[in-house]
Protein backbone atom coordinates (compact mmCIF):
# COMPACT_ATOMS: atom_id res chain seq x y z
CA UNK A 1 0.00 0.00 0.00
CA UNK A 2 0.79 3.22 -0.49
CA UNK A 3 2.99 5.95 1.68
CA UNK A 4 0.34 8.40 3.22
CA UNK A 5 0.89 12.14 3.16
CA UNK A 6 -0.05 14.67 5.48
CA UNK A 7 -2.45 17.23 5.27
CA UNK A 8 -1.64 20.31 3.84
CA UNK A 9 -1.53 23.28 4.99
CA UNK A 10 0.67 22.19 8.00
CA UNK A 11 -1.58 22.91 11.43
CA UNK A 12 -0.99 24.24 14.27
CA UNK A 13 -2.70 22.05 16.86
CA UNK A 14 -4.99 24.17 19.44
CA UNK A 15 -8.09 23.69 21.52
CA UNK A 16 -9.48 20.52 22.55
CA UNK A 17 -8.14 17.85 20.21
CA UNK A 18 -7.49 14.35 19.79
CA UNK A 19 -4.41 12.88 17.35
CA UNK A 20 -3.56 9.24 16.46
CA UNK A 21 -1.04 8.76 14.18
CA UNK A 22 0.18 5.99 12.41
CA UNK A 23 3.70 7.22 11.66
CA UNK A 24 5.09 3.19 12.41
CA UNK A 25 4.19 0.10 10.63
CA UNK A 26 2.74 -3.19 11.97
CA UNK A 27 -0.15 -4.53 13.54
CA UNK A 28 -0.21 -2.54 16.51
CA UNK A 29 -1.42 0.52 14.34
CA UNK A 30 -4.67 -1.03 13.25
CA UNK A 31 -5.32 -2.31 16.63
CA UNK A 32 -5.38 1.51 17.64
CA UNK A 33 -7.15 2.40 14.46
CA UNK A 34 -9.94 0.00 15.50
CA UNK A 35 -10.24 1.36 19.02
CA UNK A 36 -10.14 4.97 17.53
CA UNK A 37 -13.22 4.72 15.47
CA UNK A 38 -15.14 1.88 17.39
CA UNK A 39 -18.33 4.65 18.08
CA UNK A 40 -18.85 4.63 14.35
CA UNK A 41 -17.07 1.76 12.31
CA UNK A 42 -16.32 -1.58 12.39
CA UNK A 43 -12.74 -2.03 10.61
CA UNK A 44 -11.82 -4.89 8.53
CA UNK A 45 -8.85 -5.07 6.65
CA UNK A 46 -6.91 -7.73 4.58
CA UNK A 47 -5.10 -10.27 7.14
CA UNK A 48 -2.12 -9.59 4.65
CA UNK A 49 -2.17 -6.27 4.77
CA UNK A 50 -2.27 -5.70 8.54
CA UNK A 51 1.57 -5.08 8.11
CA UNK A 52 1.51 -2.21 6.25
CA UNK A 53 -1.45 -0.37 7.63
CA UNK A 54 -0.90 2.96 8.36
CA UNK A 55 -3.35 5.50 9.53
CA UNK A 56 -3.72 9.65 10.91
CA UNK A 57 -6.32 11.06 12.47
CA UNK A 58 -6.73 14.84 13.90
CA UNK A 59 -9.71 15.36 15.33
CA UNK A 60 -11.42 18.36 16.52
CA UNK A 61 -14.37 19.21 19.02
CA UNK A 62 -15.86 22.15 17.73
CA UNK A 63 -19.37 22.09 20.53
CA UNK A 64 -21.78 21.50 18.08
CA UNK A 65 -20.23 19.54 15.95
CA UNK A 66 -16.96 17.15 15.15
CA UNK A 67 -14.49 17.46 12.42
CA UNK A 68 -11.75 14.88 11.62
CA UNK A 69 -9.24 14.71 8.83
CA UNK A 70 -8.01 11.61 8.75
CA UNK A 71 -5.54 9.34 6.08
CA UNK A 72 -5.25 5.52 6.30
CA UNK A 73 -4.63 2.60 4.25
CA UNK A 74 -7.35 0.60 2.09
CA UNK A 75 -9.86 -0.71 4.50
CA UNK A 76 -13.44 -1.63 4.90
CA UNK A 77 -15.96 0.66 7.55
CA UNK A 78 -19.24 -0.50 8.37
CA UNK A 79 -22.30 0.35 10.81
CA UNK A 80 -24.13 -2.68 11.07
CA UNK A 81 -27.67 -2.37 12.40
CA UNK A 82 -26.26 -3.38 15.99
CA UNK A 83 -23.73 -0.91 15.88
CA UNK A 84 -26.09 1.75 15.56
CA UNK A 85 -28.23 0.52 18.41
CA UNK A 86 -24.84 0.39 21.01
CA UNK A 87 -24.01 3.58 19.60
CA UNK A 88 -27.66 5.22 20.64
CA UNK A 89 -26.77 8.94 19.17
CA UNK A 90 -28.41 10.43 16.11
CA UNK A 91 -26.02 12.30 14.25
CA UNK A 92 -25.62 12.90 10.73
CA UNK A 93 -21.97 13.24 8.78
CA UNK A 94 -20.46 14.73 5.69
CA UNK A 95 -17.56 13.29 4.02
CA UNK A 96 -15.40 14.69 1.75
CA UNK A 97 -12.73 12.47 -0.43
CA UNK A 98 -9.43 14.33 -0.70
CA UNK A 99 -7.27 11.07 -2.64
CA UNK A 100 -8.61 7.74 -2.91
CA UNK A 101 -11.80 6.47 -4.06
CA UNK A 102 -14.80 4.97 -2.16
CA UNK A 103 -17.85 2.40 -2.56
CA UNK A 104 -21.16 3.59 0.11
CA UNK A 105 -24.06 0.26 0.35
CA UNK A 106 -26.86 1.01 1.74
CA UNK A 107 -30.43 0.06 1.67
CA UNK A 108 -29.23 -2.09 -1.35
CA UNK A 109 -27.43 0.25 -3.26
CA UNK A 110 -24.41 0.62 -4.47
CA UNK A 111 -22.59 4.57 -5.09
CA UNK A 112 -19.02 5.27 -5.75
CA UNK A 113 -17.32 8.06 -4.69
CA UNK A 114 -13.94 9.41 -5.74
CA UNK A 115 -11.73 12.92 -5.15
CA UNK A 116 -13.67 15.60 -4.34
CA UNK A 117 -17.13 14.13 -3.83
CA UNK A 118 -19.56 14.13 -0.86
CA UNK A 119 -20.91 11.46 0.39
CA UNK A 120 -24.20 12.30 2.76
CA UNK A 121 -24.39 9.98 6.25
CA UNK A 122 -27.35 9.49 8.66
CA UNK A 123 -25.30 7.72 11.25
CA UNK A 124 -28.87 6.41 12.65
CA UNK A 125 -28.98 3.87 9.48
CA UNK A 126 -26.90 1.34 8.93
CA UNK A 127 -23.82 1.49 5.81
CA UNK A 128 -21.05 -0.25 4.53
CA UNK A 129 -17.87 1.86 2.80
CA UNK A 130 -15.00 0.10 1.28
CA UNK A 131 -11.58 2.49 0.77
CA UNK A 132 -8.88 2.46 -1.51
CA UNK A 133 -5.90 4.23 0.48
CA UNK A 134 -7.48 7.62 1.24
CA UNK A 135 -7.17 11.33 2.47
CA UNK A 136 -10.79 12.53 3.80
CA UNK A 137 -12.47 15.23 6.03
CA UNK A 138 -15.43 14.34 8.46
CA UNK A 139 -17.95 16.40 9.75
CA UNK A 140 -20.25 15.03 12.25
CA UNK A 141 -23.68 17.42 13.50
CA UNK A 142 -26.23 16.46 15.76
CA UNK A 143 -29.51 16.38 13.93
CA UNK A 144 -30.89 19.26 16.21
CA UNK A 145 -28.66 21.80 14.58
CA UNK A 146 -29.87 21.57 11.12
CA UNK A 147 -32.71 23.36 9.54
CA UNK A 148 -35.96 21.52 9.50
CA UNK A 149 -34.66 19.28 12.05
CA UNK A 150 -32.71 17.53 8.82
CA UNK A 151 -35.81 15.64 8.09
CA UNK A 152 -34.26 15.19 4.36
CA UNK A 153 -31.06 13.90 5.88
CA UNK A 154 -32.33 10.68 6.79
CA UNK A 155 -33.79 10.16 2.91
CA UNK A 156 -30.76 11.30 1.45
CA UNK A 157 -28.37 8.94 3.61
CA UNK A 158 -25.41 6.87 1.79
CA UNK A 159 -26.09 10.10 -1.72
CA UNK A 160 -22.58 11.27 -2.85
CA UNK A 161 -22.86 14.93 -4.06
CA UNK A 162 -20.06 14.88 -7.16
CA UNK A 163 -17.29 17.26 -7.09
CA UNK A 164 -17.38 17.73 -10.74
CA UNK A 165 -21.32 19.31 -10.65
CA UNK A 166 -21.30 23.28 -9.65
CA UNK A 167 -23.30 23.01 -6.19
CA UNK A 168 -21.34 19.47 -5.42
CA UNK A 169 -17.94 21.84 -5.85
CA UNK A 170 -19.01 24.34 -3.52
CA UNK A 171 -19.49 21.62 -0.72
CA UNK A 172 -16.57 20.33 -1.47
CA UNK A 173 -15.15 23.67 -1.41
CA UNK A 174 -16.94 24.52 2.14
CA UNK A 175 -15.18 21.30 3.48
CA UNK A 176 -12.16 22.12 2.24
CA UNK A 177 -11.44 25.38 3.79
CA UNK A 178 -13.48 24.13 7.11
CA UNK A 179 -10.83 21.18 7.37
CA UNK A 180 -8.09 24.16 6.23
CA UNK A 181 -9.37 26.91 9.03
CA UNK A 182 -10.77 24.87 12.41
CA UNK A 183 -7.43 24.78 14.26
CA UNK A 184 -7.80 28.60 14.11
CA UNK A 185 -11.08 29.55 15.18
CA UNK A 186 -11.94 30.32 18.35
CA UNK A 187 -14.88 28.58 20.67
CA UNK A 188 -17.51 31.18 19.28
CA UNK A 189 -16.17 30.96 15.58
CA UNK A 190 -15.95 27.27 15.82
CA UNK A 191 -19.86 27.00 16.58
CA UNK A 192 -20.56 29.42 14.24
CA UNK A 193 -18.68 27.78 11.22
CA UNK A 194 -20.21 24.51 12.63
CA UNK A 195 -24.19 26.54 12.11
CA UNK A 196 -23.12 27.84 8.88
CA UNK A 197 -22.23 24.10 7.77
CA UNK A 198 -25.53 22.59 8.80
CA UNK A 199 -27.60 25.06 6.67
CA UNK A 200 -25.33 23.93 3.76
CA UNK A 201 -25.62 20.31 3.98
CA UNK A 202 -29.09 20.78 4.82
CA UNK A 203 -29.48 22.16 1.15
CA UNK A 204 -27.11 19.87 -0.30
CA UNK A 205 -29.52 16.96 0.84
CA UNK A 206 -32.85 18.54 -0.39
CA UNK A 207 -30.85 18.58 -3.57
CA UNK A 208 -29.80 15.34 -3.87
CA UNK A 209 -33.40 13.67 -3.32
CA UNK A 210 -34.94 16.31 -5.81
CA UNK A 211 -36.86 18.15 -2.64
CA UNK A 212 -35.76 22.07 -3.59
CA UNK A 213 -38.70 24.35 -4.03
CA UNK A 214 -40.86 21.81 -1.61
CA UNK A 215 -42.20 23.44 1.82
CA UNK A 216 -39.89 22.70 4.54
CA UNK A 217 -40.68 20.27 6.98
CA UNK A 218 -42.17 22.01 10.63
CA UNK A 219 -38.51 21.43 12.26
CA UNK A 220 -40.01 22.34 15.85
CA UNK A 221 -43.29 20.06 15.69
CA UNK A 222 -40.85 17.10 14.31
CA UNK A 223 -38.10 17.12 16.73
CA UNK A 224 -40.89 17.45 19.39
CA UNK A 225 -42.34 14.20 18.22
CA UNK A 226 -39.26 12.98 17.79
CA UNK A 227 -38.42 13.54 21.80
CA UNK A 228 -41.34 12.56 22.69
CA UNK A 229 -40.98 9.17 21.27
CA UNK A 230 -37.69 8.55 22.59
CA UNK A 231 -38.95 9.99 25.75
CA UNK A 232 -41.61 7.30 25.94
CA UNK A 233 -40.14 4.35 23.58
CA UNK A 234 -41.65 1.84 26.80
CA UNK A 235 -44.65 2.99 27.48
CA UNK A 236 -48.04 1.04 25.87
CA UNK A 237 -49.31 4.63 25.25
CA UNK A 238 -47.15 5.34 22.53
CA UNK A 239 -49.16 5.54 19.63
CA UNK A 240 -49.79 7.09 16.56
CA UNK A 241 -53.21 8.38 18.00
CA UNK A 242 -51.53 9.63 21.34
CA UNK A 243 -48.78 11.87 19.33
CA UNK A 244 -51.51 13.08 17.04
CA UNK A 245 -53.55 14.49 19.93
CA UNK A 246 -50.94 15.59 21.79
CA UNK A 247 -49.23 17.73 18.96
CA UNK A 248 -52.48 18.58 17.67
CA UNK A 249 -51.62 17.02 13.95
CA UNK A 250 -53.34 14.83 12.02
CA UNK A 251 -52.49 10.88 11.43
CA UNK A 252 -51.61 12.12 7.71
CA UNK A 253 -49.60 15.03 8.33
CA UNK A 254 -47.27 13.10 10.85
CA UNK A 255 -46.64 10.49 8.27
CA UNK A 256 -45.26 12.84 5.69
CA UNK A 257 -43.35 14.36 8.77
CA UNK A 258 -40.97 10.79 9.06
CA UNK A 259 -41.71 9.47 5.35
CA UNK A 260 -38.36 9.58 5.06
CA UNK A 261 -38.03 6.87 7.73
CA UNK A 262 -40.54 4.58 6.63
CA UNK A 263 -43.32 6.65 8.96
CA UNK A 264 -43.93 6.76 12.25
CA UNK A 265 -44.97 3.21 13.36
CA UNK A 266 -41.54 2.27 11.45
CA UNK A 267 -39.67 4.46 13.32
CA UNK A 268 -41.46 3.88 16.26
CA UNK A 269 -40.78 0.04 15.80
CA UNK A 270 -36.76 0.67 15.03
CA UNK A 271 -36.00 2.73 17.90
CA UNK A 272 -37.56 0.18 20.72
CA UNK A 273 -35.82 -2.35 19.00
CA UNK A 274 -32.41 -0.44 18.85
CA UNK A 275 -33.32 0.71 22.87
CA UNK A 276 -33.66 -3.14 23.34
CA UNK A 277 -30.31 -3.83 21.90
CA UNK A 278 -28.96 -1.55 24.30
CA UNK A 279 -30.38 -2.82 27.26
CA UNK A 280 -29.24 -6.36 26.58
CA UNK A 281 -25.44 -5.51 25.99
CA UNK A 282 -25.72 -3.31 29.27
CA UNK A 283 -24.30 -6.74 30.57
CA UNK A 284 -24.70 -9.72 32.56
CA UNK A 285 -25.55 -7.74 36.19
CA UNK A 286 -27.44 -4.96 35.15
CA UNK A 287 -29.37 -6.38 31.43
CA UNK A 288 -32.73 -7.58 32.24
CA UNK A 289 -33.98 -10.92 31.78
CA UNK A 290 -34.79 -11.30 27.56
CA UNK A 291 -38.67 -11.51 28.49
CA UNK A 292 -38.77 -8.23 30.61
CA UNK A 293 -37.06 -6.57 27.62
CA UNK A 294 -39.63 -7.62 25.27
CA UNK A 295 -42.86 -7.18 27.30
CA UNK A 296 -40.78 -3.92 28.19
CA UNK A 297 -40.73 -2.66 24.39
CA UNK A 298 -44.41 -3.75 23.31
CA UNK A 299 -43.89 -7.30 22.40
CA UNK A 300 -46.68 -9.65 23.00
CA UNK A 301 -43.83 -12.84 23.59
CA UNK A 302 -40.51 -13.15 23.88
CA UNK A 303 -40.93 -15.05 21.00
CA UNK A 304 -42.27 -12.67 18.21
CA UNK A 305 -39.22 -10.57 20.35
CA UNK A 306 -36.86 -12.53 19.41
CA UNK A 307 -38.05 -12.83 15.50
CA UNK A 308 -38.48 -8.81 15.26
CA UNK A 309 -34.90 -8.60 16.56
CA UNK A 310 -33.24 -11.18 14.47
CA UNK A 311 -34.77 -9.41 11.47
CA UNK A 312 -33.31 -6.21 12.27
CA UNK A 313 -29.55 -6.98 13.68
CA UNK A 314 -28.86 -10.41 12.27
CA UNK A 315 -28.60 -12.08 15.61
CA UNK A 316 -30.91 -13.04 18.24
CA UNK A 317 -31.64 -11.64 21.74
CA UNK A 318 -29.77 -14.03 23.28
CA UNK A 319 -26.43 -13.49 21.62
CA UNK A 320 -26.39 -9.87 22.19
CA UNK A 321 -27.05 -10.66 25.90
CA UNK A 322 -23.84 -13.46 25.74
CA UNK A 323 -21.86 -11.08 24.43
CA UNK A 324 -22.52 -8.60 26.99
CA UNK A 325 -21.77 -11.28 29.74
CA UNK A 326 -18.52 -12.45 27.77
CA UNK A 327 -16.81 -9.02 27.60
CA UNK A 328 -18.74 -7.68 30.87
CA UNK A 329 -20.63 -4.62 31.29
CA UNK A 330 -19.40 -1.33 29.49
CA UNK A 331 -18.02 1.32 31.70
CA UNK A 332 -20.60 4.52 32.44
CA UNK A 333 -20.46 7.54 30.05
CA UNK A 334 -20.68 10.41 31.94
CA UNK A 335 -19.71 13.90 30.17
CA UNK A 336 -17.09 15.63 31.75
CA UNK A 337 -17.68 18.51 33.33
CA UNK A 338 -14.73 20.50 30.56
CA UNK A 339 -13.98 18.82 26.97
CA UNK A 340 -11.55 16.35 27.20
CA UNK A 341 -8.15 16.69 26.59
CA UNK A 342 -6.38 13.31 26.05
CA UNK A 343 -6.70 10.41 24.27
CA UNK A 344 -9.28 7.96 21.95
CA UNK A 345 -10.36 6.78 25.29
CA UNK A 346 -12.60 9.51 25.83
CA UNK A 347 -13.63 9.99 22.02
CA UNK A 348 -16.93 8.46 23.08
CA UNK A 349 -17.69 10.91 25.47
CA UNK A 350 -16.86 13.99 22.58
CA UNK A 351 -19.75 12.63 20.28
CA UNK A 352 -22.21 12.62 23.21
CA UNK A 353 -21.08 16.19 24.23
CA UNK A 354 -22.01 17.40 20.64
CA UNK A 355 -25.20 19.81 21.27
CA UNK A 356 -26.99 22.16 19.05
Amino acid sequence: MGDRSSFEPDMTLRGPNLCLEGSTFGPRTISAWREAVAPFWDVEIRKEDTPDFRGQSEVYHLGNAIIGLTAASELRNERSRGLVARMGVDHVAAQLRIDGRATIRSAGHETPMGPGDVALLDLAQPLSLDSTDYRAITVIIPRGLFPEGGAGLAEAHGTVLPGATAFGALVSDHLRSLGANVPHFSPAEARVAAQATAVLLSAAARTAIGEVGRPPVPAPVFLAVRSAIDAEIASADLTVEHLCRRFGVSRSALYRLFAPMGGVVEYIRRRRLARAYRDLAAGADRAARISEIAYRYGYASPASFATAFRAEFGMSPADVKADARSVGAPADRRAPADLPTGGWDEFYDWVLMLDA
